[in-house]
């Protein structure tokens, strides 16, 4: 059996009231994306009908409810009320005015005298004052507490403090009453509810340049009121000492925003209650600003994606997610709703860009090494672009340095190992599966060994974003590989925008990310699109590779942009390959692969000349082009040995033998004789 409608209500999507008792919805049973759904309550039962055709059964099934649940709980009869306390209001001379009576069950009313001394239980006509209104007039205490309620009232006065409240509650005061707190010390204690600050803020602006001093005093702990206080232990004496300037009050209801991965979320506090209003996809577009809005309590109430400055769609949104609260704290109007919502809307923006501000940022006085994941191509929190025309081995090159840094192989690069995530939108799950197989074998671990990965072929990332975003914080992913930038889903890559949005997707994700990009048909050189690719990428990284006669494949990494990093030249590679696929990787040898050697943004051989003619005799040793270079010292050696375009050009200290460009020597010194 449920409460109420409510109970049924709270579980369903774009609930609408269509009058008196009578509610409309999503039917959950079908797919229904316009609401079929309408619910009714009837005496002690609950009427569904689904225009669609749906059963009642298959309704209350799909809510995991059962028919039972349609039917109302009937609150057993409630003993009569009794008068439980009554309080005098009098006037200046002491003259009773009117009398508020308390009853338990908890509830007040009031009532007042006729000329007949009989009691009328209305208040048509009657001055409305301040409890306690003689004492406060003539007190000479320099502080006078102001409280919600004549218990809490009456509390303070039977401890010897001053005290006063107005007639009936929440949101009845009235700004008369501050007439009567002229000149005088007030010290505002609210009960600590929505209406209970609501109705000390109203007090409080009503005694603003009347009262001599306006402070407030928000109860610490549990306790909900004075009274309560008093009772669990508080000491009078200590009262003074709680108190605080009056924006406290107004504090209390401000916006107070958190944030979770890409969420902002306010939890409004109701009384033993919590409603979340929670913002996704913030983002500022030509038309304002834009988020989807969800309202919860402890689940969505409702939700919308909306241009959050229309305060159309804010009051919308706040209306539905108000009709979906079923049996709620009475207090908390629709109204309430709605300003919250405002609230929580209004500062949203300023909020998500207050996040990253300006700060006083230090040198280190050490110089330490750059931490990579996997050296030299993939930067701890940095981002990494690897690009080639398609059917290069840019695949076979992510899976190798992916499976790499996950079982922490140190076999042909230095890692540091971390759980990876492979987002694989290219190809089938099969094709990668086999190729994991290949490279966990050429890698020297077991062939079944599992790789974290997102198969979603077809799919592009912003698709698949959520997902990933949870698997990253709820695994610890350290590394995240993108096959290809391509799939991003952000738009057309030639544009910036797009480029940033691709970027900023992919560094919000993980701070370190590999992602492959595709070079355009007319040039194999640079990345396809937009600049800010490169520009937003810490590292990239230009693949080249050859096929040679036996069917092995030379793939050359070439370093085309690094940051805070130095000068290297082309890494090479040879994967052999046999009837079942990759069989074998290994460095490859000098002049394997001439055509990778040669495409790289500058050859070895164009380097080493560069570097012999900025000396000072034209001439240099293997060792020093090698530590200026970055090349291989054996490699430069056989290089400078068997190309036909050096010449040794004299002996140095230790037998070191100085090598000159052949061709600059017999032009310079034709009879063979150099000067020196």
């Amino acid at each position: 059996m449920t409460k109420g409608i409510g109970d049924v209500l709270n579980k369903l999507q774009k609930v609408k009231k269509l009058g008196g008792n009578e509610f409309q919805a999503c039917c959950p049973a079908h797919e229904d994306k316009k609401p079929s759904l309408t619910l009714k309550q009837e005496g002690d039962h609950i009427l569904l009908h689904c225009q669609a055709g749906c059963s009642t059964e298959d309704i209350v099934k799909t809510l995991d409810m059962s028919m039972a649940d349609l039917f109302i709980e009937v609150s057993p009869k409630q003993e009569p009320a009794k008068i439980t306390a009554t309080y005098d209001y009098l006037d200046e001379d002491r003259k009773l005015l009117y009398q508020v009576v308390r009853y338990a069950p908890k509830s007040f009313r009031q009532r007042h005298k006729n000329g007949n001394g009989e009691w009328i239980w209305s208040m048509d006509g009657v001055r409305r004052v301040l409890y306690h209104l003689p004492e406060i007039l003539t007190t000479t205490n320099e502080t006078i507490y102001l409280v919600e309620g004549e218990k809490d009232a009456d509390s303070l006065w039977n401890v010897g403090q001053v005290a006063t409240t107005s007639p009936g509650g929440a949101n009845n005061w009235k700004p008369e009453y501050a007439e009567y707190l002229k000149g005088k010390r007030v010290v505002i204690i609210p009960d600590k509810d929505v209406a209970g600050y609501g109705y000390a803020r109203q007090a409080a602006k009503s005694l603003q340049g009347k009262a001599k001093e306006v402070k407030a005093i928000i109860l610490p702990g549990e306790s909900k009121d004075t009274t309560d206080w008093l009772e669990t232990g508080g000491e009078i004496e200590t009262l003074s000492s709680l108190e605080q300037d009056v924006s406290a009050l107004f504090n209390n209801d401000k916006v107070r925003y958190q944030q979770e991965d890409e969420r902002i979320y306010w939890d409004k506090v109701i009384g033993e209650q919590t409603i979340r209003f929670q913002a996704e996809k913030l983002s500022e577009e030509r038309t304002g600003i834009h988020a989807r809005i969800t309202i919860s309590l402890d689940s969505p109430l409702s939700w919308s994606y909306l241009n959050i400055e229309r305060r159309e769609d804010r009051s919308s949104l706040a209306g539905a997610a108000y009709s979906a609260l079923g049996e709620f704290n009475k207090e908390y109007s629709k109204e309430d709703m709605r300003r919250d919502l405002d609230a929580f809307c209004a500062g949203l923006w300023d909020y998500r860009t207050s996040i990253f501000v300006p700060e006083m940022l230090a040198g280190d006085d050490e110089t330490r090494p750059l931490p990579f994941i996997l050296h030299p191509y993939l930067l701890a929190s940095g981002g990494t672009i690897l690009y080639a025309p398609p059917g290069r081995g840019k695949s076979y090159t992510a899976l190798l340095w992916a499976v790499s840094v996950d079982a922490g192989c140190n076999l042909f690069w230095t890692v540091a190992q971390t759980l990876v995530l492979f987002i694989n939108l290219e190809r089938s799950r099969d094709s990668v599966r086999r190729r994991l197989s290949m490279v966990n074998r050429v890698l020297g671990l077991p062939p079944s060994r599992p790789l974290l990965m997102l198969n979603a072929r077809g799919k592009s990332l912003s698709d698949v974003m959520a997902t990933c975003r949870k698997t990253v914080k709820e695994r610890g992913v350290g590394l995240v590989v993108l096959d290809s930038i391509s799939r991003a889903g952000a738009g057309d890559l030639n544009e910036n925008q797009s480029g940033n949005r691709v970027i900023d997707a992919l560094s919000a994700l993980c701070p370190s990310w590999l992602a492959l990009g595709h070079t355009p048909r007319s040039s194999d050189g640079h990345l396809f699109g937009s600049i800010m690719q490169d520009a937003g990428a810490d590292i990239c990284v230009q693949l080249c590779s050859q096929t040679i006669d036996n069917g092995t494949l030379g793939i050359g990494w070439e370093l085309t942009k690094q940051n805070d990093t130095g000068r290297r030249g082309q890494e090479i590679y040879a994967l052999e390959f046999g009837e079942a696929g990759l069989k074998n990787i290994r460095k490859a040898k000098p002049f394997e692969f001439p055509e990778v050697e040669g495409k790289g943004t500058q050859s070895m051989e164009q380097t080493i000349i560069d570097f012999i003619l900025e000396q000072e005799g034209a001439d240099a040793t293997a060792t020093q082009i090698a530590e200026a270079t970055g090349f291989n010292r054996v490699n430069v050696s056989r290089y400078l040995n068997s190309s036909g375009k050096f010449v040794e050009t004299r002996k140095g200290t230790k037998n070191s033998i100085y090598y000159g460009i052949k061709s600059t020597r017999e032009t310079l010194f034709p009879n063979g004789e150099e000067e020196r």
